[in-house]
């Protein structure tokens, strides 16, 4: 009985250890299957396919394969549910794409966008290649990036050896019967060479017709580059974006001047601009002719009505007459208003637009942010002091909403302001910005003003 007993907790025993393993098994194989399954994100207000990439280790390129994103626009929309893949799955297609890339070197000049345009490919491919980070643009000539596609210099050297085997290969038989092999080997090799240059000259030529390739749009017009813009200054006064104008223009890293630009789609034309800013100039310069001229007149009025009443007042004594000159004396002719026409400000500022920045200037040889504004003030016999923080005193403090024409925009707080310029109206100002730039017109959309001061 005893041993009866013992076989039949053994048994009991080895089930139970037997369905323990079976349970566990069972767990594995389900944990297994769904780590291998694809996860399911739902798009959140600032995701980007970048970000999502990081958040779960996989690569930018296998989330838009599986979920079929534009991967030049990589757009995803709040709400939107994506597939991840998983990390195995993504292996497979980065260790795919890693076979098939090839390095270049970074020349004089270049920039991932250029680079991107030239291999046919994107910019956050060519982060994801190599290890950059999201933000990250910065590359220096002699650098080395990796980039998609099978290297067309590898494919030359393989058709070339191909040529020069086959071409080998049928010079052998004629060698043997009437030249030596050395002959037929030179002769081999001059056609490899003559084939491989042919070659090289012909995708160097495929290249540069790759990078001449621009957007020219219909309603287009062209501008010629002046000392002292650049492409924000030139964006600005044609009303277009920078990238748009890189679209359009082979353009290397620097902008020099006496560059004929092709501006496509312009929304606003400097030559009117200028047009309208010289007929408000002398718009405000006729009404301040007019103004004097009734002060003037006015003048001329009270001098003749004073002398009016002094002749109708009688002269029975003596000391009445010599009150009267004294009286007269006394009288103080009426000054010309000191107000300043904030148009007029504006309209004379405008004729200073392309200046060029210089640090520390105050003549139309060259201005910086608060000799500008000095210059301009001075012109209407205003002094407002030489620098930004005297300028705060200049008149009375209003809000950036509260701003007239010509009134002073001031960045930073007050006491310690680092910029200042005079507000045109529209949400426009004309300043000089900053070393190699020049005198232009802004718009505070952008460029955020702390304060205004209305000049007294």
């Amino acid at each position: 009985m005893f041993y009866i007993a013992v076989v039949v907790i053994l048994n009991h025993t080895a089930k139970n250890i037997l369905i323990g393993t079976a349970g566990a098994a069972g767990l594995f194989l389900a944990s297994a299957a769904t780590a291998n399954a694809d996860t399911a994100h739902k798009v959140v207000k600032n995701d980007t396919v970048w970000d999502l990439s990081q958040k779960y280790g996989v690569s930018i390129e296998s989330i838009e394969t599986l979920n079929k994103i534009d991967q030049n626009s990589h757009l995803i929309v709040t709400g939107q549910t994506l597939q991840i893949p998983a990390k195995n799955d993504a292996r497979q297609q980065e260790d795919k794409t890693t076979e098939a890339t090839h390095e270049v070197s970074v020349k004089d000049g270049d920039s991932l966008w250029t680079i991107a345009q030239a291999e046919n490919t994107t910019v956050d491919k060519l982060r994801s290649l190599n290890n950059l980070k999201a933000d990250e643009n910065l590359i220096y000539p002699g650098q080395t990036l990796k980039v998609p596609g099978a290297a067309q210099a590898a494919a030359q050297t393989q058709t070339t050896s191909t040529d020069t085997q086959q071409a080998s290969a049928q010079t052998q038989q004629p060698a043997q019967q009437n030249a030596s092999a050395d002959q037929t080997q030179q002769a081999a090799a001059t056609n490899a060479q003559t084939q491989q240059e042919a070659s090289t000259a012909a995708n160097s030529e495929a290249s540069q017709q790759q990078q001449v390739q621009v957007v020219v749009s219909a309603n287009h017009t062209t501008h010629t580059v002046v000392s002292g813009e650049s492409l924000w200054s030139i964006a600005q006064a044609y009303g277009v974006t920078v990238d748009s104008l890189r679209q359009s223009n082979n353009l290397g890293a620097t902008l020099v001047a006496g560059t004929t630009l092709t501006i496509n789609d312009p929304t606003k034309n400097p030559a009117q601009q200028q047009t309208q800013a010289a007929q408000q100039q002398k718009q405000a310069a006729q009404a301040e002719a007019s103004t004097q001229t009734q002060q003037a007149t006015q003048s001329s009025n009270n001098a003749q009505q004073q002398q009016t009443q002094q002749q109708a007042q009688p002269s029975s004594s003596s000391s009445q007459q010599q009150f009267a000159p004294a009286q007269q004396q006394a009288t103080p002719t009426p000054a010309a208003s000191s107000s300043i026409s904030g148009s007029a400000v504006a309209a004379y500022a405008q004729q200073f637009i392309g200046v060029p920045y210089v640090s520390g200037g105050k003549t139309p040889s060259g201005f910086d942010c608060s000799g500008f504004t000095h210059y301009v003030y001075a012109h209407f016999g205003k002094e407002i002091g030489g620098w930004t923080v005297p300028q705060e005193s200049a008149g009375t403090q209003i809000s950036v909403s509260q701003a007239q024409v010509g009134d002073l925009l001031f960045w930073g707080a007050r006491g310690n302001t680092y910029h200042v310029a005079i507000y045109l109206g529209g949400g426009q100002y004309i300043t000089a910005p900053e070393p190699g730039q020049s005198v232009k017109i802004g718009n505070i959309r952008y460029f955020q003003p702390s304060f205004a001061v209305h000049v007294n």
